[in-house]
């Protein structure tokens, strides 16, 4: 029943139809195109919340970050040893009132005895807190989602409230335009445009209207309009200099969203209604997919509605990255430097056991810059600890099917919106040649 073809990726898509109605018709055909910048949603300088030397910066310009991920970290020796202390001096304070419960029973101290170490255990509580909040505060996070445009500094510079990166947010971008007052009124907050980009061959950008000022710069005639772009796969740059013409749909038109493989619907992309008829056969392809046989299963449910089918597979390897302890001879012994380890502050490990010899799990990172920060921050304090990378093969699979465009609904009750996409021209043309 397949055909294999070729190893590639694509994006997913969904299908959706409507119409626009007259009035916004009319208002789109009355406005000719005008000239744009496409620009990031949200550009934004990271400094450090308190001064210090700079340690580490485990980022990159271009590489991409998500909110909340630790891009660089301060020297914390004296916080770190200042929560070190503080987890003592609570251990102290919870076995003197542990104590002083068992004293209070047997009536050997007085109620405000007891209440005094139980305030003081209480203190050594948020005094601990106070410290891991001063060490947390030597590690700078990304408050966006975004790609680093600019390092300002490097580590082992004194940084005080100047900027040490800049982030842009580049999903979605942002279209600014500045329209003449002939459009007000035209204009509304929902309505889709066609963007056209002065350099690079991208076809059928579709951004939205955000923003419609109310408010007319008396002096230039003009007002401000913003659209955003979806940019999920960041394949779209910024600074480009753009025209946005409004669409004018006078007819049932196919909106295709476009979806990089797991995850949300981004891009937008125009195709007219009038290219589905009933003598044409319309080319989906469908994953990606982790067993095959799940495809195989959802072809054979809809192998009525199917003229042809081809089966394509990838196959990647995956590499992450795993910090590891020396080996122990004993579980004791293992237990014990695991012991010392949370003590230390490095939390969120275990045990490893292989062939009778025992290792410590300290982590393990998608990026090779995350490890590596981890190992030093180890061996800083004594430990011999090493990063291994860890090879995974993972397989995913496509099917390519070509369909009349009355089979349409029952393919889409069927596959999943997020495993939906247009078939590569290259792809078209081999299965329906």
């Amino acid at each position: 029943m397949f055909n294999k073809i070729r190893n590639s990726q694509f994006t997913v898509i969904s299908i959706i139809a409507y119409t626009l109605t007259a009035g916004t018709i009319v208002q789109a055909e009355d406005i000719p195109p005008i000239d744009c910048m496409i620009e990031p949603n949200i550009m934004v300088e990271i400094s450090a919340p308190v001064d210090g030397v700079l340690d580490t910066l485990v980022v990159d310009r271009s590489d991409e970050v998500k909110e909340g991920e630790v891009v660089a970290t301060l020297k914390s020796d004296i916080e770190q040893v200042a929560v070190n202390m503080s987890k003592e001096r609570l251990k102290l304070r919870q076995i003197e009132y542990k104590r002083a419960q068992g004293l209070y029973r047997k009536k050997a101290i007085t109620l405000t005895e007891k209440d005094r170490l139980d305030n003081e255990k209480n203190l050594a509580e948020l005094d601990l807190q106070h410290a891991e909040a001063s060490l947390d505060l030597r590690k700078i996070r990304s408050p966006i989602d975004g790609v680093v445009v600019k390092r300002y500094s490097s580590p082992g510079e004194f940084v005080e409230s100047n900027p040490i990166i800049k982030l842009a947010q580049l999903d979605p971008l942002k279209i600014e335009v500045v329209s003449p007052v002939s459009n007000y009124g035209k204009i509304e907050i929902g309505m889709r445009a066609k963007i056209l980009p002065d350099f690079g061959g991208y076809q059928d950008l579709v951004a939205e209207v955000v923003v419609v000022d109310k408010v007319i710069d008396a002096a230039s005639g003009t007002f401000g309009i913003r659209l955003e772009l979806p940019n999920k796969d960041h394949s779209i740059p910024s600074g480009l200099k753009c025209k946005v013409r409004f669409m004018p749909e006078t007819k049932q038109t196919v909106i295709v969203k476009t979806t990089p493989e797991n995850s949300v619907s981004t891009e937008e992309v125009i195709i007219p209604a009038a290219t589905m008829t009933d003598e044409t056969l319309m080319c989906l392809t469908v994953g990606p997919y982790k067993e095959q046989k799940t495809l195989n299963d959802l072809i054979d449910e809809l192998d009525s509605d199917i003229k042809q089918t081809a089966l394509r597979s990838d196959t990647k390897v995956n590499t992450t990255y795993l910090v590891v302890s020396e080996l122990f001879n004993t579980l004791e012994e293992t237990k014990n430097k695991m012991q010392s380890m949370k003590e230390a502050g490095f939390t969120d490990i275990a045990v490893m056991n292989k062939n009778g010899k025992h290792r410590i799990a300290l982590g393990l990172y998608r990026r090779q810059a995350f490890a590596h920060e981890r190992v030093e921050a180890l061996k800083n304090k004594g430990y011999e600890v090493h990063m291994k990378p860890v090879n995974k093969e993972v397989s995913t699979y496509w099917a390519d099917i070509a369909y009349l465009p009355q089979s349409a609904s029952a393919l889409n009750n069927v596959i999943p919106e997020t495993r939906r996409a247009v078939c590569d021209e290259a792809i078209k043309i081999s299965l329906l040649k």
